[in-house]
């Protein structure tokens, strides 16, 4: 038992070494709130506010807790273990693999997938597997804090009263300066009216020894109160640095597909008032038909037909909006990744592009250099438009308008490069989002 319990310490001890906060970035990359819940429990205070559970956890690892470890340690090995080393491979090839998984910058509790350094830290100190490898996760671990450091400084910029808190909470002068009081049994406190204290805390003072006759229930309330208003400033301290990770590695993501999801939910409430319409109309149309019959009312024939044609345009619309739901979430659930390999789509050969109207598909191309390659076309006398590779399946219609589909497999889909495939368009690949790969094509 005390062996396995210095064992967990050497392990924390390691990890913390190489960065104070590391705990933090495991929680993020490998849980959800879902899961921790169930690995962890519920919140360990109802009212948790600013990450306080997420410290808790890391304080009882922190306190050699083997259990919360244990825990950890299980789901980041077995994802790992059965997602990225589940063949055998060489260390190169391992290394190969990870850091492209890195450099995507994906984690598993908003992407479903995603590979970290720090996760293949913990891997290796907590297995002895791969420790060749070692040097080289801190390395790119190093490099993901520079990041996260300059993240921090970004937001600090923006809220300089959070500036002020955090430099406040870094300062240690105050803790100092209490443990020097204590250790010099305050024989170095500044002179205060000590009458003046005695009347505000309704202290017995002693004028001849200058001294308090203070109860024991003042000293315990007091100590309880320093303990808190300490420990306040700490879990503060731990909360803006998980915060900071916890914005850097997720929020934008959940931001791009909360915007996705809206746009999704408003096409569907704008779906649902058409068929509302088209169910009033219907009853409309079958009251008008029983009114025809018995009268033989030609008014109202007349107004049957201006309906049915009505119903008519609203099932279009219906039938188009569906479509374009359709195509919204087969663009959500497209697995977009760099450096798509498509075999059969050789790369390099030379088009006639005057007067073809040329879609880009792909890539990650910045506006400036959308800029230039527009104004390039139009002095080559072609038409350009550059389609996200994640808003492939939304623009189908005008994709099927196209003259000629340059494919970007730097970043792109499968899913995307076989839809394109399907209406028979002229399909010519480019491996990189660079102007000079498009001048190239066109002869």
């Amino acid at each position: 038992m005390a062996r396995n319990n210095e064992k967990i310490s050497l392990l924390i001890k390691k990890l913390k070494s190489i960065n104070e906060n590391i705990f933090f970035d495991l929680l993020v990359d490998n849980l959800n709130n879902e899961v921790l819940e169930k690995k962890f429990g519920k919140p360990f205070n109802k009212n948790s506010i600013f990450f306080e559970r997420e410290i808790g956890i890391v304080k009882k690892i922190d306190e050699s807790n083997k259990e919360f470890l244990r825990k950890l340690i299980d789901i980041n090995n077995s994802y790992i273990e059965k997602k990225y080393l589940n063949a055998k491979k060489n260390l190169n090839l391992v290394k190969e693999d990870c850091l492209k998984e890195f450099k995507r910058d994906k984690i598993l509790r908003v992407n479903g997938r995603g590979l970290n350094p720090e996760q293949m830290i913990m891997y290796v100190l907590s297995t002895d597997n791969l420790v060749e490898l070692l040097d080289f996760f801190k390395e790119e671990y190093f490099k993901y804090i520079e990041k996260l450091e300059e993240n921090k400084r970004k937001i600090l910029e923006k809220e300089l009263f959070l500036k002020e808190v955090v430099e406040e909470l870094e300062n240690e002068d105050l803790e100092k300066e209490f443990q020097e009081c204590l250790d010099t049994k305050y024989k170095n406190v500044k002179k205060r009216n000590l009458e003046k204290l005695s009347e505000k805390y309704n202290l017995e003072f002693n004028e001849k020894q200058r001294n308090f006759n203070v109860s024991a229930e003042f000293i315990s309330f007091f100590d309880e109160k320093m303990k808190e208003y300490f420990l306040m400033r700490e879990n503060f301290k731990r909360g803006f640095e998980f915060f900071n990770i916890n914005s850097y590695k997720v929020s934008e993501k959940e931001r791009d597909l909360e915007e996705i999801i809206t746009e999704i939910e408003g096409i569907e409430q704008e779906n649902k008032f058409l068929n509302f319409g088209y169910d009033k109309l219907e009853k409309e149309n079958k009251k008008l038909k029983e009114d025809l019959r018995k009268h033989r009312n030609k008014e109202a024939e007349k107004t049957i037909e201006k309906q049915k044609k009505e119903i008519e345009k609203l099932n279009i619309q219906i039938k188009e909006l569906q479509k374009e739901i359709e195509n919204m979430e087969q663009d959500e659930n497209a697995k977009v990744v760099e450096n798509v390999n498509i075999k059969e789509l050789p790369e390099g050969k030379a088009i006639d592009l005057t007067n073809q109207n040329v879609k880009v598909v792909g890539g990650r191309w910045s506006q400036k250099v959308i800029e230039k390659a527009e104004k390039y076309a139009k002095e080559k006398g072609f038409k350009i438009e550059f389609i996200h590779a994640t808003s492939v399946f939304r623009n189908s219609d005008k994709l099927k308008n196209s003259d000629i589909i340059i494919f970007d497999t730097s970043y792109n889909s499968h899913s995307a490069y076989y839809k394109l495939k399907s209406y028979g368009l002229k399909i010519y690949r480019i491996s990189t989002s660079n102007l000079d790969r498009i001048k190239n094509l066109s002869k």
